[in-house]
């Protein structure tokens, strides 16, 4: 399994498994889903687009938590990557963030194809509860995730040690892999490639 992402597009926009699509490689083989999550405005958009190296691919709403759906990209026909809608913003109508779980759980639940997820968190705050649900979710569907702490770039690199402890402790787990990054500063892309082949996929190419 490979993915250079030299060749990115958009693939479509879902809200329930009737409407997920069916990739395959180039083998026939069902292509493995990455999802990423965290709460509305963590940067998620941004960091796919800097990941992908493709400005704009990903659009990013101007206002936070407008997008409720998953958002599906092809990744050098070899990966799906699945991006999650925001969760938390204050402003979003009620019924509409109580669709979130029951759209996550549902993906959880039915879809095959998931090989891990990026959980993303803005390095200044500290994991809520909904945070805090949302690991404890993806575990107990056995789903392998991997901590982004975003925006590094908003301290110090002389703050963000206890910043990212601070985080780490919340979720109570030890073994949790944690990647720094920001896109402004153009950190963590690399390293957050080498996480996904090494706690997602068995075979690195």
């Amino acid at each position: 399994m490979s993915a250079s992402f030299s060749n990115v597009s958009f693939i479509k926009t879902a809200v329930s498994k009737k409407g997920y699509p069916s990739l395959r490689d180039k083998n026939g083989d069902f292509m493995p889903e990455i999802g990423v999550a965290g709460r509305s405005n963590v940067g998620k958009s941004t960091l796919l687009n800097h990941l992908f190296r493709r400005k704009g691919i990903v659009k990013t709403s101007s206002v936070p938590g407008k997008t409720q759906a998953l958002n599906f990209f092809n990744v050098d026909d070899n990966l799906v990557f699945v991006d999650f809608p925001g969760y938390g913003y204050a402003k979003v109508p009620t019924s509409v963030r109580r669709n979130w779980g029951p759209m996550i759980q549902d993906y959880f639940s039915t879809r095959d194809m998931p090989k891990g997820v990026l959980f993303l968190i803005d390095i200044r705050r500290t994991p809520n509860e909904d945070d805090i649900c949302f690991v404890n979710l993806a575990g107990h569907y056995n789903i392998p995730l991997i901590l982004i702490i975003t925006k590094a770039d908003k301290l110090t690199a002389g703050k963000r040690k206890p910043h990212v402890e601070k985080i780490r402790s919340a979720f109570d787990n030890d073994t949790l892999p944690c990647i720094l990054y920001s896109s402004t500063k153009n950190i963590g892309r690399q390293q957050l490639i080498k996480g996904m082949e090494q706690n997602f996929f068995s075979k690195i190419k």
